[in-house]
């Protein structure tokens, strides 16, 4: 089992896809169990909890969620024992559970996770969910940016985070150009004009305010865009709160002001944004199809990257988030003989191969993250947020690498 010595943005998409996941299921009683184990856990406390709670199950009066309980514990213990306890350096935490969705059927599943940051709890909690809190606490953002798009029609408000945008408000201005109705003297309509355009600045000066300003100092900036001067007449008025003020980044030409608008000036922001992880990941992508384009150090596609990650050809592998394969790590009970299966239609089924039984569910992305680490490759977990990441989902089936050497 490969260590976490550090999280990096792959990591954290892995592990955020994870989460997610784990979230949706729902036992029909108190039979979810969720067990947190720190690297420097004493494996005999740890066995001896489980053996302990194994022989307690038995007062369970629920029938059904006696039985669901016990072959929970034994998939844990079993799946503890054949990983002879090889916790990784930021620990693990082993879920599993009947997570069948129809009421008196048997589906015991087990699931782990690896931390992205170092893991100081250690519980055994068994309920209806999963118990995802003290993971859910590592995925508070680290920074996060604000993003402005206006004219005198419009306005876009956002936030990025890591390599998501989220659309946070859209105004209209209530204003339009400088026609005016018939009859209206022009001192009349120019003082309507200007008391709606200074509405239309404070209710997006207010909304911004009430979405940077919780993020404290974890706000890293903002950058204003959108065509002609309307971004710099929005600015000069003065309504944004002085600690979003102090930190505006740039403004930006855009085209548009709409979230188009919106992706338009993330695209254009490379050099202000360039630390980020939108950036790194376009950066990525743009040099895998820069190496293609020239027949030069890259390849694509399921079979032709997994034969060249087994050589240890590949540099840098690149898998998208948009696949949704599973992959089941299954062991013969006689023999003791482990297999990986992977499952790209959901129709995996165990009783297809006798004598065996599922050890672990991982997600494809987890079990390319293990692959990665076992070989020495980094790995680039790559978005379908961006236009280059969705290019490489829908037009290279989301697997690519970049190769130390050429055959």
């Amino acid at each position: 089992m490969a260590d976490i010595l550090e999280s990096s943005s792959s990591d954290e998409a892995v592990f955020r896809k994870k989460l997610k996941k784990l979230e949706k299921f729902q036992g029909h009683g108190t039979e979810l169990i969720s067990v947190y184990i720190p690297e420097d856990t004493d494996r005999g406390a740890v066995m001896n909890q489980l053996t302990s709670e194994l022989s307690q199950s038995s007062n369970i009066k629920s029938p059904s969620t006696r039985k669901n309980v016990q072959g929970a514990l034994r998939k844990i213990t079993g799946f503890l024992k054949q990983i002879n306890f090889n916790i990784p350096s930021n620990g693990l935490v082993v879920f599993s559970g009947n997570i069948s969705e129809t009421e008196g059927r048997t589906d015991i599943r087990l699931f782990t996770v690896r931390p992205v940051k170092d893991l100081r709890t250690k519980l055994y909690w068994c309920d209806s969910r999963f118990h995802l809190e003290p993971l859910k606490d590592m995925l508070k953002p680290t920074s996060v940016y604000g993003l402005v798009t206006i004219d005198h029609n419009e306005a876009t408000i956002a936030t990025l985070i890591g390599k998501r945008y989220e659309i946070m408000g859209k105004f209209t201005s209530g204003y339009s150009g400088k026609s005016r109705a018939g009859g209206q003297s022009s001192q009349r309509f120019q003082r309507l004009r200007e008391e709606a355009e200074q509405d239309f600045y404070k209710r997006i000066s207010e909304k911004c305010n009430m979405v940077f300003l919780p993020f404290g100092d974890k706000f890293a900036g903002l950058i204003v865009g959108g065509p002609g001067m309307t971004k710099q007449f929005f600015l000069d008025k003065d309504m944004l709160d002085h600690r979003i003020k102090k930190n505006i980044l740039g403004m930006l030409d855009t085209s548009y002001t709409d979230e188009g608008g919106i992706r338009e000036m993330m695209q254009k922001s490379e050099q202000i944004l360039k630390d980020t992880d939108v950036m790194r990941e376009r950066a990525i992508v743009n040099d895998f199809l820069g190496e293609l384009a020239k027949d030069g150090l890259a390849a694509y596609g399921e079979k032709e990257v997994m034969e060249a990650l087994e050589r240890g050809q590949v540099a840098k592998l690149l898998v998208s988030e948009g696949i949704e394969w599973l992959v089941f790590r299954i062991s013969n009970e006689k023999t003791g003989e482990v297999k990986e299966v992977m499952d790209k239609d959901g129709k995996f089924k165990i009783d297809n191969y006798p004598d065996f039984e599922i050890l672990e569910e991982m997600d494809f992305l987890d079990f390319m993250t293990e692959k990665a680490n076992q070989k020495g490759t980094e790995l680039a977990v790559v978005s379908k947020d961006s236009d280059e990441g969705e290019q490489f989902y829908s037009g290279f089936g989301g697997i690519g690498a970049m190769l130390r050497y050429k055959l």
